[in-house]
């Protein structure tokens, strides 16, 4: 079985944007607010085509969606030199029954919030600190927002049926095997 640190660092190898002049940090950024936003898009056909009710289907798509929101809090870790593994060990048990009092429809939009402050804390590092690591200091609250995101996804998993494991190992399978295949840039989940 694969923890936490061995998937950010299977994560880290599929992360193509590090050879673009100018995208670290501001790539990721974009991607966890994509990705938080295809998660609550799913959760808004649940509501609007099934009636809240879920479906295998359903529990697929929403599962894919969740892996791809681990990939960009994997490499987030990364470029602020933070360990994936610590921001799931740092959540605390009010935080993990505030969250599962939560229903489906605020629990997405409450991990988008936080996937929010994240992304406009690495846009400031980014243009007002140039990403300079000394900067990492100046936005302490980065690592809270970043174990609600995972706290977040693992509360999402267990209501579709699956662990956060499944949802990081299926991804970085998908990654694999597209990387593989030479599929990895490009758009749609079938490549």
């Amino acid at each position: 079985m694969m923890d936490l640190r061995e998937y950010q660092e299977k994560a880290r190898s599929t992360a193509i944007y590090l050879e673009i002049e100018n995208t670290r940090i501001l790539y990721p950024a974009l991607g966890i607010i994509s990705e938080c936003g295809e998660v609550a898009g799913k959760i808004k056909k649940l509501i609007r085509d099934d009636g809240g009710d879920m479906n295998d289907d359903r529990r697929k798509a929403i599962s894919k969606e969740l892996g791809d929101c681990c990939w960009y809090l994997a490499n987030i870790c990364c470029d602020i030199d933070h360990d994936l593994i610590m921001m799931y060990d740092m959540r605390w048990a009010s935080m993990v029954h505030h969250i599962r009092g939560l229903t489906l429809p605020q629990l997405v939009l409450h991990m988008s919030r936080h996937a929010t402050f994240v992304a406009e804390s690495l846009e400031q590092w980014y243009y007002k600190y140039d990403s300079h690591p000394g900067a990492r200091s100046r936005f302490p609250d980065i690592p809270n927002n970043l174990t609600n995101i995972i706290t977040c996804i693992e509360e999402i998993a267990r209501r579709c049926g699956f662990t956060l494991e499944d949802i990081y190992t299926e991804n970085i399978e998908k990654l694999s095997n597209r990387q593989k295949k030479g599929t990895i840039q490009g758009s749609g989940d079938n490549r």
